[in-house]
């Protein structure tokens, strides 16, 4: 098909059309010539077809702008990740031959088992897995009688009391959680090879990753000979298992990765190797060759904080872990260097172990036998154990009936302050049977799960920041103030049980036992003056567990002791109403009272006695296995009410009057003039009263 010829006259017609229906500006304001003058030019001149090139060019030129503008935008969304050049060489591979057997073995595992107890040093002895929790028991326990309590201070700031006591703890600076590793405040109570055991798996532990400084710091009291030659006969055992996991490569092989030293405290601090060293025949000999202090005080904190000052270099200029392991048995004398102890710890990175006691519940100080070479007489020596908190949280009353009175009993964890020591610092507290704990109740072994959630609030360290949260919470003030206020009245025992009577005596007699019960209620009147309040709301929105059962049990057991009261009273009262004097001469003269469910007193007294056994068991229910429990089930192991059992005892006869008898061949000596008198002889001197003995100082 041939193309149609150009036709100049039929293109201007067609440029002209679209001129006109277009929107563009008019040729004579745009200052250009008009249309119809570009189409209309002669044929013959070369004007027109260069006019149409530049349009096509410039229309080119535009498209090809817009383009590239769109490409570049387009290539400015991408995003590309280039890769760097490797810095590893290229993977040289190779191909061998693996034998079947091989390729399905399993890598064999070390096995891991403690040293016979013989304690031989032999080449591998490794207690990385050792956890033992061996439990301990006392033989023959004496129940004591309470101690006189510490003299108290007074302060207004808590309802209802005239006083509020609290221990002199340290005062410091608060700490910041965020800052501290906490550690375990409670390993379970075990013996003390044991807790070396443990002691050896938390060295190790630290030796994976840093270079350890250990410093065996010990009580040089008296009491805790018996411990220290434990802690002497285990080193062996000890320092042989740590060498073993090097030998096996569980531990790291580098220069003196281990250095120990042996440091001692009383009422001064002596430094038995005056730099720690890598050997272990100083530190056995520092440890079984130290002599006992005859003073009795026991500055454990500031021990450690001239420990942390005089050593501190090893941490700062080697590079190396400070653990001080303490071995003591008492809570400590100098509460006011805790803090500075704490601060100098955490500055440094020391972390502290304690293998100690366990606290005495609710006391501060428990009473320890002691029999006195002298005279082989037993006495009663008083010692710090406690408290188990800041302040005494437990109300201090007396058991009825027969029974374990529990007036020293295992609080289950630690003194407050040691185990702040060891929590602040990231250690560990592991309790062991010391000779201090022969005074508390055999019962009272507990393990750390249970104890677990009802430990106390460690963060504390000045009585105004425990005032100032006290204040916070009305249940937990009005308990420290009844806790504090039962060491300032005391109710009164168990009330005379059984009665022989006569006519005469009897009214008396009931009288007398009813100024007893009347005593043991005015007491406790004065106790429960902070609980006057209810506290229904409070107890619900309180969020510790140990508040709760220490809100339960405090006011179940005084609750308890008070319709008690009442119901013997009010036995006594109607004894007197409805025997006469011919009652008791003829059919009842011997009384006996015995705990029973039905109340005397009416429904006032099924009232209050429901109340407590609500309370107690709910003790029960929330806190088994632990001090609370234990006290209020020896609560609960009585009725609340009382019966009396009457009996009638004839009275003897009266002895009979004999009439003298006469010996029928009864002769009569007779002394010869030459017979000399005999003398009597000298009665023997009154035996010298021996001096008193010498009590140690615990």
């Amino acid at each position: 098909m041939q193309p149609e010829p150009f036709d100049d006259n039929l293109r201007a017609e067609e440029w002209r059309l679209a001129s006109s229906s277009s929107n563009f500006v008019a040729d004579d304001e745009s200052g250009l010539p008009p249309l119809d003058e570009l189409t209309a030019m002669p044929h013959v001149e070369q004007g027109p077809p260069q006019r149409a090139i530049s349009i096509m060019t410039l229309a080119g030129l535009v498209a090809s702008v817009v383009f590239h503008v769109w490409l570049l935008a387009t290539l400015a969304t991408m995003n590309f990740d280039l890769q760097p050049p490797s810095m590893y060489p290229p993977l040289d591979t190779k191909f061998t031959q693996v034998d079947p057997e091989e390729e399905h073995a399993v890598e064999k595992e070390v096995e891991y088992e403690l040293a016979p107890p013989d304690d031989r040093e032999t080449e591998v002895r490794q207690v990385v897995n050792a956890r033992s929790t061996g439990l301990s028991v006392n033989e023959n326990p004496v129940m004591q009688t309470a101690p006189t309590p510490p003299p108290t201070n007074l302060d207004p700031a808590l309802p209802g009391m005239s006083a509020f006591a609290h221990y002199d703890l340290p005062e410091g600076r608060e700490l910041d959680d965020l800052i501290t590793i906490q550690g375990t405040t409670g390993e379970g109570l075990v013996q003390i090879e044991s807790a070396l055991d443990r002691v050896t798996w938390e060295v190790a532990n630290n030796l994976r990753e840093h270079k350890v400084l250990v410093v065996w710091l010990i009580d040089a009291s008296a009491s805790l000979a018996q411990q220290r030659g434990a802690v002497g006969k285990r080193l062996h055992r000890i320092y042989g298992e740590l060498g073993a996991l090097e030998k096996t490569g569980q531990l790291a092989r580098v220069d003196q990765g281990l250095l120990s030293g042996v440091v001692t405290f009383g009422e001064k601090t002596t430094f038995v190797t005056p730099e720690p060293t890598a050997e272990f025949q100083p530190v056995f000999d520092g440890v079984t060759e130290m002599k006992a202090g005859p003073s009795g005080r026991e500055n454990v904190f500031s021990a450690v904080d001239q420990i942390v000052h005089r050593w501190s270099k090893y941490r700062t200029a080697n590079g190396r872990t400070i653990m001080i392991i303490t071995l003591t048995d008492e809570t400590g004398d100098d509460y006011d260097y805790l803090e500075t102890a704490l601060r100098s710890c955490q500055r440094h990175g020391v972390k502290c172990y304690v293998v100690g006691p366990a606290a005495t519940f609710g006391r501060r100080e428990a009473l320890v036998p002691y029999v006195a070479p002298e005279n082989g007489k037993t006495y009663q020596l008083p010692v710090d154990m406690g408290p188990d908190t800041f302040a005494l949280e437990a109300v201090s009353l007396p058991f009825w009936f027969e029974g374990p009175q529990y007036e020293y009993l295992s609080a289950g964890i630690g003194p407050y302050a040691l185990t702040r020591l060891v929590k602040e610092t990231g250690g560990a507290y592991f309790m062991t049977n010391m000779t201090t704990m022969a005074g508390l109740a055999p019962l009272g072994t507990y393990t750390s799960d249970q104890m677990k959630n009802f430990e106390p609030d460690y963060r504390f360290g000045t009585p105004d920041a425990y005032m100032a949260d006290l204040a916070k919470h009305p249940l937990r003030r009005a308990i420290v103030a009844s806790a504090q206020l039962s060491l300032q009245h005391h109710p009164k025992g168990t009330p005379p049980l059984e009665f022989r009577v006569t006519p005469q005596n009897y009214l008396q007699t009931l009288s007398d036992a009813q100024k007893s019960t009347a005593e043991t209620t005015y007491m406790l009147d004065l106790i429960m003056q902070p609980f006057q309040t209810k506290f229904e709301r409070e107890y619900g929105k309180e969020s510790s567990p140990r508040w709760r059962v220490a809100y339960d049990l405090a006011l179940g057991r005084m609750l308890a002791l008070k319709v008690r009261a009442y119901e013997y009273n009010s036995a006594c009262a109607q004894l007197k109403v409805t025997l006469g004097s011919g009652d008791v001469a003829s059919k009842s003269n011997h009384w006996l009272f015995r705990p029973d469910t039905q109340f005397s007193g009416g429904a006032t007294s099924k009232k209050i006695a429901t109340e407590a056994e609500k309370l107690l068991k709910r003790v029960l229910a929330e806190a088994p296995g632990t001090p609370w429990a234990v006290l209020a089930a020896r609560e609960l192991s009585h009725p609340f009410g009382f019966r009396v059992i009457q009996r009638y005892d004839p009275p003897p006869p009266p002895p009979s009057r004999a009439a003298p008898q006469i010996a029928a061949n009864k002769t009569k000596q007779i002394r010869l003039a030459n017979d000399a008198p005999k003398k009597k002889a000298a009665p023997a001197p009154p035996p010298r009263p021996q001096p008193p003995p010498v009590l140690p100082k615990l």
